[in-house]
């Protein structure tokens, strides 16, 4: 990490010239077994599709210099995925630093997005009038192939460790797992494989 710390102020000189609004974080795993997830993660995100696809011309033709230096620390050959994002329950302001949790969930035969999101939005709902620092997406896979076994990931932050695990024991202990066990029935399978866990940096907070 302490290796990749210059190279990513050098991103950020970039990207300050070249595609101002792209927002990224820096993803290190804490809860996930080593052999089917990766040590780190880079999730970008931009405002728009088209801000995204003029960032990748901008990142094509004069980013050669910054992308070696990444590639001197760190593997990505592992893939990159292009998902688009429905929320769930909106930050108070722009994600930063914390804990993001992922779960795959995959759609029954009679289930839908639309259906989801509602269960999803119910769930974090739940959470917060209990009194959880949760905010929520879905992360639906749209380009980059792969045979995944998930049709929608299931995202959650914190802005702790301790807020993660306050709602952790209101999920668990609280009934809450047990309501949405019940709701998600025909609609998703979001238990087949336990969640992952990782620690958020925010490399760059993009320009509003």
């Amino acid at each position: 990490m302490k290796d990749l710390a210059p190279v990513l102020t050098s991103f950020n000189k970039w990207a300050d010239k070249n595609d101002s609004g792209y927002t990224a974080w820096l993803l290190t795993r804490q809860f996930g077994v080593a052999g089917d997830v990766p040590d780190v993660i880079w999730l970008g995100s931009n405002p728009s599709a088209e801000n995204f696809g003029k960032g990748i011309d901008a990142w094509r033709a004069g980013g050669g210099e910054v992308q070696a230096a990444f590639d001197k620390v760190v593997d990505c050959s592992l893939g990159h995925v292009l998902a688009s994002s429905i929320e769930i329950a909106a930050p108070d302001g722009p994600p930063g630093d914390g804990v993001v949790m992922f779960t795959q969930c995959e759609l029954d035969d009679d289930g839908s997005l639309t259906s989801a999101a509602k269960v999803h939005q119910g769930i974090a709902g739940e959470l917060r009038k209990m009194g959880a620092k949760n905010s929520n997406w879905m992360l639906v896979p749209m380009l980059g192939g792969g045979d995944l076994e998930y049709d929608y990931l299931g995202v959650a932050t914190f802005p702790s460790w301790g807020d993660f695990f306050a709602a952790y024991e209101m999920y668990v202990n609280g009934g809450v797992m047990q309501k949405a066990i019940k709701a998600l029935d025909d609609i998703a399978d979001c238990g087949d494989r336990t969640p992952t866990v990782w620690d958020v940096k925010l490399v760059r907070a993009g320009a509003q």
